[in-house]
């Protein structure tokens, strides 16, 4: 298979990765120094290929450090958030299948009557509990890494991903609860609790009513600068024996304003179809399809949307900033006032739009060129 020089999709790592040099320090000092870190950025910002390179430099520096990794973006029950968080912590702990085996026996059959393990012959073990009374058993699986860190001497960093999905579990505010009155005690276990979804995460930890307020440190990613991605986008053609100038590699920091899952991806199309340089042909062809390529997601998003917030997007693109004045009401269709104040809410809390200055803009960069296409009639070029 002929290597290419852009990834995305998937966690980016060595050569793929690029700088967020103080971002990596930053955790592996919080987090190595025993301070729990919440790390907010939209999607595809490259939060979890951040985390995982400042975890791997941080085990090269502190060899008692263990990372355990936990995704909550498809858990739906209570009961299936203790089984992969003490999965992922059995698998980040414990250093081979031999010892996870012992580990399980030791520190995880106690908990539950019931056990089942799958494993594959490599690294991968899959811990099933079957729970005592649930009221009996949570603050045990959640003692797990401590326990663990304790009984071994080491310092255990756990990681979930997508975080604020689990506000949507059924009985969050109870587990909630229970997650800090336990966690807030260990000293040889610290979190890195982070997501997307920025109007949860903040209510999470940024509402003073909430558990979870102060818990540690709040660090909110930014993009990764144009000095950083125009030697990267540079060399990744030149060292194939391509060409692209330095005004287009411009142009694709602009059009894609540095957002790190476009750029590769951006950047991925137009390498694909270049065969010796980079033609304004190819950039607008590759742009288009770049838009058609996410027209099935944008679409997705908008599913079920009500046509007032449809307009109140179109009012946003259009660089509008005084949605209640009667000339801008009337020329996009947006309501009544209340409807307005409801819209603009609920497209911020959907992290389809946020604040900027005296106004809004489009939180996706993408997102904004498909909408202005489809619903707007201008061109992204």
């Amino acid at each position: 298979m002929n290597k290419i020089p852009f990834e995305y999709g998937s966690i980016a790592e060595n050569e793929y990765f690029i700088d967020r040099i103080e971002d990596r320090r930053d955790l592996k000092t919080y987090l190595g120094g025993g301070i729990n870190v919440m790390l907010i950025s939209p999607r595809r910002w490259g939060k979890s290929s951040l985390v995982k390179a400042a975890m791997e430099e941080l085990r090269n520096e502190q060899p008692d450090v263990r990372v355990c990794y936990l995704d909550a973006f498809k858990i739906y029950t209570e009961e299936d958030f203790y089984n992969q968080f003490a999965s992922a912590v059995i698998q980040g702990v414990s250093t081979s299948i031999e010892k996870r085996w012992d580990d399980i026996v030791k520190f995880v059959q106690s908990i539950s009557p019931s056990l089942t393990v799958n494993s594959d012959p490599v690294n991968a073990v899959e811990v099933k509990l079957g729970f005592k009374p649930l009221k009996e058993s949570a603050e045990e699986i959640l003692n797990l890494p401590e326990k663990m860190a304790k009984a071994k001497g080491i310092h255990v960093i756990v990681c979930i991903d997508e975080f604020q999905q689990l506000a949507n579990l059924p009985d969050w505010k109870r587990l909630e609860g229970t997650m800090r009155s336990v966690w807030q005690t260990q000293h040889s276990t610290t979190y890195c609790l982070y997501g997307s979804k920025r109007h949860m995460m903040m209510e999470i930890f940024g509402n003073s009513n909430n558990p979870f307020y102060r818990f540690g440190q709040m660090i909110t990613l930014k993009k990764i600068g144009k000095e950083y991605w125009k030697p990267f986008i540079h060399d990744s053609f030149f060292n194939y024996g391509k060409t692209i100038s330095d005004e287009m590699i411009e142009r694709i920091c602009d059009v894609m304003q540095c957002h790190s899952w476009y750029m590769q991806q951006f950047c991925f199309l137009i390498w694909t179809r270049t065969a010796t340089e980079v033609t304004e042909e190819i950039y607008r062809t590759q742009l288009t399809k770049l838009l058609d390529t996410n027209s099935d997601m944008f679409l997705s998003d908008l599913d079920g949307m009500a046509s007032s917030q449809i307009a109140f997007l179109q009012a946003v693109c259009m660089g509008e900033t005084h949605f209640n004045a009667q000339q801008t009401v009337a020329k996009y269709g947006l309501g009544a006032p209340r409807t307005i104040t409801k819209n603009k809410k609920s497209l911020v809390e959907k992290d389809l739009i946020e604040k900027s200055g005296e106004g809004f803009k489009m939180v996706d960069p993408v997102f904004e060129l498909w909408f202005k296409r489809e619903y707007c009639n201008i061109l992204p070029y």
